[in-house]
Parts: structure tokens; sequence; C-alpha cells
């Protein structure tokens, strides 16, 4: 069972080592965006997602964040938003969103040299008993979320294009490639797998798809999510939001769901 924020302890204990997730952090240190414009919660978003942060999660722990890192367009704007993200405790496992243009190949990531940042494309990243895989992902047919939840943060069915050119159909196989990938890449003696993908491999509604029976093949413990802002109009959560399919605990880890606190997830073993 998924613990909630508030009962994992403020720092890890020596020897021990933690994983968290959160995901949507829209940063823009470099080229200032005020994020106010989308409801109160998101005032001073940086400063209450550091607060939070640095309170729970401790050095040796691990936090998952599945996309949406920074509004930069160019990877040296967006240095100054993954330095930000470096400076936090613990070690950080990242997959591109649909906002983060500024991705650019895994060398010229890894280049940058920032201590505790791991890129995942078409790999994946070990940590004792912990092995996470993972993929930006697209919109999807037959997977639905509520549009408009929060005005401006391009809901899902109304993705931008990395450029004119390219198709939908076209970023939805690469995707899924990209996934098969990096899932074949888990090694076989971890104990605790976790798949994280920006876009939500399933529905509102919580009901399987061909992307979570893709998962579900591997039979991860977790796959953390993000791309979703909000709750609907009901203020209900969604079914989606925390479900479970088969062996695998399906979340929701955009940080203004998240009240831009950590989400425990569980502990690692030295593996």
């Amino acid at each position: 069972m998924i613990s909630s924020p508030a009962t994992a302890q403020a720092g890890s204990s020596p020897g021990t080592r933690r994983l968290f997730a959160l995901s949507d952090l829209h940063l823009s240190h470099a080229r200032p965006k005020p994020m106010d414009v989308f409801g109160p919660l998101w005032h001073d978003h940086a400063r209450q997602i550091a607060n939070n942060w640095c309170r729970l999660v401790g050095p040796r722990d691990v936090v998952l964040v599945a996309g949406d890192i920074s509004w930069a367009l160019r990877l040296e704007d967006a240095l100054a938003d993954l330095e930000w993200l470096a400076t936090l405790p613990g070690e950080k496992v990242i997959v591109r969103g649909n906002h983060d243009y500024w991705w650019s190949s895994l060398g010229k990531l890894n280049a940058l040299g920032l201590s505790g940042l791991h890129f995942i494309q078409n790999n994946h990243c070990r940590f004792g008993s912990l092995a996470v895989a993972g993929s930006r992902l697209w919109d999807f047919p037959g997977i639905s979320w509520p549009a408009g939840v929060v005005p401006g943060l391009e809901p899902a069915g109304e993705s931008p294009r990395l450029s004119p050119e390219e198709d939908d159909e076209k970023i939805r196989r690469r995707e899924v490639e990209r996934l098969t990938l990096s899932l074949r890449s888990l090694p076989p003696d971890a104990s605790l797998r976790v798949v994280m993908t920006h876009y939500p491999p399933l529905g509102e509604d919580g009901e399987p798809t061909p992307l979570t029976d893709l998962i579900n093949r591997f039979q991860p413990n977790f796959c953390v999510f993000g791309h979703i802002h909000g709750q609907n109009q009901s203020g209900q959560p969604r079914p989606g939001e925390d479900r479970v399919l088969g062996k695998t605990r399906y979340c929701l880890t955009s940080t203004d769901h998240l009240g831009h606190t950590p989400l425990f997830l569980g502990d690692i073993t030295p593996g």
C-alpha cells in the first residue's frame, strides 16, 4: 500500500533509503513564468516544493520526477532549473514531459555533470533493490481525462507537437518503443520495480488500456505518472489517480495534486 506523505518520517535514518515521487514541477528560474495565474495553490510553488521536499527527503533517498520539470525551450535556459533540482536532497530520476522542449540527447544531459540527477531514455536506473524504467508517452486514443482542469497547462488531448512535421501516431509508436526498451532493460533481480511515465497510461476511470497491458507484462510494483492537474469538477478523487491493476499500483504524482509534497512510496533495501 502507498503511504500518504504525512506518514513519511522527516529525513531518512542512517542505513535506510526511501522512495518518493513528485512530478510536473513547472520551474522557470531563468525566465520567470508566474504560475499563480493557474490558481492560488501555485503561488510561490517552487518554495513550497523545496520546503516540503527538504522536510521529508534525506540525502540517500530517491525521488521520481515524471516530467514537466522546466518551462525552458533550450537546454541552456533549463540549466538553472536543473541545478535547483540538483540542490535538493536525494537522488532524482527523471523522464521527459510534454513541456520539456529543452530535453536533449542522453549524452548531452549526462554531460551536464549535475550530481544526483539521473535521466531515463531507453534505459533504467538502479539503486539497491530498486530499478526504475520509463518514458514520456503521449496522448493515446481511448485514454480520457477531463480537459481544462487547469487552464493553460495543456490538458490531455491538446498536447503540443515538437514540430509541425511530427505526426501524433508517429510519436505514439516511438514512445511505446522507448517504453518497451526501458522495461526490457530492467534487471530481473530487482525486487522493487517501478515504471514512470509523464502521460497517464490509464484513463480517469482506472480501466486497463493497451499501455497498462504492456506495463503489466513486466509486473512492476508501481507506475507513477503526471501531466494531469487539479481535481475533477465534483472535487472527488478519480479512480485513475490511485489504482491497482494486476500487481501494479498506478499513482498520479503532479505537484499541485499532491500539495507540492513528495509522495512516499516505500523503503528501498540494499539489494
